[in-house]
């Protein structure tokens, strides 16, 4: 099933506002530059560039985009944070080839572990609150418009048609000059402060029986070839694509301010469309009738999926210096536009061809692997004889190789594990955690350390015991879904354990202390399917033993989420409602643990037993 997340697609709506912003911008100051050595077909026109940003926002593939190259490296930049053109790039190879044989809490190890993943998580909290704001306001304006457009639809329908004989003769010719046949309707609409042309599927001409026996012949003659060219022209329907734009991007007041004008310059079109239907004597008429229906309208209310000669008096003065110029643009600043239209086009609205950059990256990774073995022979130094470096599945031994940070001096440690050579690796066996510390020019040994496993499994630092200095915490995979850490700290360059006993996890995160400047970890128990026992623990300086202060944030942005989209693909399991109502408890959301609580009841599935349900409940009344 092809899923996206709400966050996902308000990231691409905001890549898509902005880059939309900036392309608006760039066609504003082009219309600046040529002014009205533009003709009113290209004034309007040009906008479609913006439109189709907006519309498409995740755009084709070219390799001479700009603008979502800004995407693509920001991606690069979050993915691999530490690559760089240095020399550390032969270390970043490490680290990510590491990331491909160890899992951490069903995550990819990363750089950084747990603690950026912590704030990954604050991070990605904030942005999902904001994108349930953005989706709320899309579905109100929505809704806004469609009730309003409902609404006038109704009142419309209500309205008689026109009967009178001139006037509906004068359509008919008018519709003949447009080479229209289809059935137009005009409806004398006392609603309406200016005649429009209303509907997409069903257009109709609304105009009020007062404008009827105002207006002479000529004039209506030239209302109706207006609203008959945004028939023509298909107006109606690319305002309702505006207006969707519109809605996607509620919170960017430029994509609004530029649609505006877009709809600005479609009047300007629209003219030049009648005008082109229209003899040189009757082009000043048709402007004259402009100037009238501007003197005699005001108060004009908007309308969605309408359109009216006027819509307002601020663009009248432009609109009138457009029909002087008209047929009088020079040939030479269409070719220019086109020039120009196509380089905005090929950078603006296209993506760079994002999976050949990432195969040509893989293609620079391979030439670099060969120089990444030197680190291979740097831990080969140090191995006793008949070792080898422990590889998981078909991973090479360059593959098995974390460089990082532990003392934070700048300067990045080998981490690796090894084992026996020819020892088959099994859960019963033994590996021997290595770590090597550079000085100066030289290779050192700062931990050798024999212990129960099959893999290298975490590698992680956080400041547990609040002194400034973070703590390393190394683990084992020593069974399918169990892994065993402890604790560690630097003393003259050497990595001593201060564990006393080791903690076993299926998954573990570090957790943020309310209040306290100090870190945790969130131990995940394996339990049944896909539920996991979550405990936070705390450290005293010798194990690791459970946290009193509760950390409902962690619980509310981890947890929570997480049973929340169990529930949701297995419904019926009763242990999921149960392990979700108690992460709601922990968050501090009593109300949605009793809801969950009360819904694992009802299951009856027997297991967990209905006690720890009661008790939940019991817990969430008080």
């Amino acid at each position: 099933m092809i899923y996206m997340n709400l966050s996902s697609i308000f990231k691409m709506i905001i890549l898509s506002s902005v880059i939309g912003s900036v392309i608006a911008i760039i066609i504003f100051v082009i219309k600046g530059v040529f002014k009205n050595r533009l003709n009113a077909f290209w004034q309007y026109y040009i906008w479609f560039l913006l439109i189709i940003r907006l519309i498409i926002p995740t755009g084709f593939e070219t390799p001479l985009s700009k603008f979502n190259n800004i995407e693509f490296a920001a991606e690069k930049i979050q993915s691999h944070s530490n690559s760089s053109k240095t020399t550390n790039d032969l270390e970043s190879v490490s680290e990510i080839n590491l990331q491909n044989v160890s899992e951490v809490s069903g995550l990819k190890l990363n750089e950084e572990g747990s603690l950026k993943e912590t704030v990954s998580k604050d991070f990605n909290y904030y942005f999902n609150i904001a994108s349930i704001i953005w989706v709320s306001g899309a579905v109100f304006a929505f809704l806004i418009i469609l009730f309003i457009n409902c609404i006038f639809i109704f009142k419309v329908y209500k309205q008689p048609f026109c009967e009178d004989k001139d006037t509906l003769k004068v359509l008919e010719k008018c519709k003949s000059i447009m080479n229209i046949s289809r059935d137009i309707p005009i409806i004398c609409d006392r609603y309406v402060k200016v005649p429009s042309l209303f509907g997409n599927i069903k257009p109709k001409i609304l105009i009020s029986s007062d404008f009827i026996h105002r207006l002479s012949v000529e004039q209506k003659k030239y209302i109706f070839l207006h609203e008959l060219s945004h028939f023509k022209r298909k107006d109606i329907f690319i305002s309702w694509i505006m207006l969707f734009c519109g809605i996607l991007n509620w919170f960017n007041p430029i994509i609004w301010f530029f649609l505006h004008k877009m709809w600005e310059d479609c009047e300007l079109a629209c003219d030049a469309y009648v005008l082109s239907h229209l003899k040189e004597k009757e082009q000043g008429e048709y402007g004259k009738t402009i100037i009238d229906m501007a003197k005699f309208v005001s108060d004009i209310k908007y309308i969605p999926g309408a359109t009216g000669i006027i819509k307002g008096n601020s663009n009248i003065k432009r609109r009138i210096i457009m029909m002087k110029k008209f047929k009088k643009s020079p040939y030479k600043w269409s070719i220019a536009v086109i020039c120009i239209l196509i380089a905005v086009c090929i950078t603006g609205i296209t993506n760079a061809p994002i999976k050949a950059a990432v195969l040509k990256n893989e293609g620079e990774l391979l030439q670099k692997e060969q120089s990444n073995i030197d680190y291979v022979n740097i831990v080969e130094g140090f191995l006793p004889a008949n070792s080898q470096i422990v590889t998981s599945g078909n991973t090479k031994e360059e593959e098995n190789i974390l460089l990082k940070d532990l003392d934070n001096d700048g300067q990045r440690e080998i981490i690796t594990a090894y084992k026996s050579s020819g020892q088959p690796i099994s859960e019963d066996e033994k590996i021997n955690l290595l770590v090597l510390k550079k000085v100066g020019e030289k290779w050192f040994k700062a931990l050798d350390e024999s212990g129960q496993g099959f893999k290298l499994d975490l590698v992680l630092t956080a400041d547990i015991d609040g002194d400034g200095r973070e703590e390393v915490l190394l683990s084992r995979r020593i069974e399918g879904t169990a892994g065993e850490i402890f604790v560690y700290q630097w003393n003259n360059n050497v990595l001593s354990k201060v564990s006393d006993e080791g903690v076993y996890y299926s998954k573990l995160d570090i957790v943020d202390v309310p209040g306290k400047d100090i870190k945790d970890i969130a131990v995940w128990q394996h339990d049944t399917g896909d539920a996991y026992m979550i405990d936070i623990l705390k450290w005293n300086g010798k194990i690791f033993v459970p946290e009193k202060i509760d950390c409902p944030d962690y619980f509310k942005q981890s947890v929570v989420p997480y049973y929340e989209q169990k529930v949701k693909e297995m419904p019926g399991a009763g242990f999921y409602w149960y392990y979700l109502a108690e992460a709601q408890l922990k968050s501090a959301d009593k109300k949605g643990a009793l809801k969950s609580a009360e819904k694992g009841l009802k299951l009856d599935t027997g297991y967990p037993p209905k006690e720890y349900f009661n008790e939940i409940k019991e817990k969430a009344s008080k």
